[in-house]
């Protein structure tokens, strides 16, 4: 069995996908480079302590050896391209299945059940979320040498890159426009195009990898500000945002429903696209 993870296809799933960010000037999405990236990897270290084991297990101090061949990698994981892990060990007398029903009861601290499953041929496991966004634990127990169990905690949190300082778009435009088909509506109200500014500049890089696009019908809208930036949103699926600030190259975001719900409105474009 496989699961989604916020919307992040897990390896092994036939579906439509895209590969974000591919042809468009890079956001920044090494873990190391990024400070996103550097408090993803602590969440995630974190994440393993809020475990919470049955009574009498150990916790190993390194990879056990020798290891259940099933317990060789997680159960499942992600796509997405920047996600922070960390791995955890646990032995105990206790059996699989009383290792199951004990997390029913003791859940790893502050955490959320979030499902369960099993490979055909694989080891049960369960898994928990938290409120850190796109974080998890998945907790598998499988038989392991001299009758014990051993245990394999995987911690996941994906994190989404930092923005590049070149793609924001600075204040000032005299006008904003926003054209889709045949139809268009300008406004030169300052505070509305200031407005329209701040939500561009909100806008947050994507999470790179693979994910299901839903309901594409190939609709765009173009957003304009005149001197300072030009943004082309797709309307339906993914709702990407493709910025262009004089100067830098194109830049992909995410968000791009959430920014027509309210750009739309400000400028008095409304009724079907």
């Amino acid at each position: 069995m496989r699961r989604t993870a916020q919307g992040w296809l897990g390896t092994g799933l036939a579906a439509a996908v895209v590969v974000a960010g591919a042809a468009f000037g890079a956001h920044a999405a090494s873990a190391q480079a990024d400070p996103q990236g550097t408090a993803a990897q602590d969440e995630a270290d974190r994440i393993l302590t809020t475990f919470v084991p049955p009574p009498g297990s150990t916790k190993a101090a390194s990879r056990p050896d020798p290891l259940p061949p099933d317990l060789n990698g997680p159960p499942e994981r992600t796509a997405a391209s920047t996600r922070a892990t960390s791995t955890a060990w646990y032995s105990t007398s206790a059996t699989p299945a009383e290792v199951l029903s004990w997390l029913d009861t003791h859940p790893p601290t502050g955490s959320t059940p979030a499902g369960s499953g099993a490979a055909s041929t694989g080891p049960a496991f369960e898994i928990f979320q938290y409120s850190t966004p796109h974080s998890s634990l998945i907790v598998t127990p499988e038989t392991g040498a001299h009758g014990r169990t051993v245990i394999r905690l995987d911690a996941e949190v994906i994190w989404t890159p930092s923005r590049n300082p070149d793609s924001f778009v600075p204040g000032g435009a005299a006008s904003v426009t926003v054209s889709t088909g045949s139809r268009s509506a300008t406004s030169t109200d300052p505070a509305k195009v200031q407005r329209v500014t701040q939500l561009l500049n909100a806008l947050t890089p994507p999470i790179g990898g693979f994910h299901s696009c839903p309901m594409d019908d190939g609709t765009h809208v173009l957003i304009t500000l005149p001197g300072h930036a030009q943004a082309d949103v797709r309307a339906t699926g993914c709702g990407t945002v493709v910025l262009t600030v004089p100067g830098s190259p194109p830049r992909l975001f995410d968000g791009g429903r959430e920014l027509l719900a309210e750009v739309d409105p400000l400028v008095g474009l409304t009724g079907q696209r």
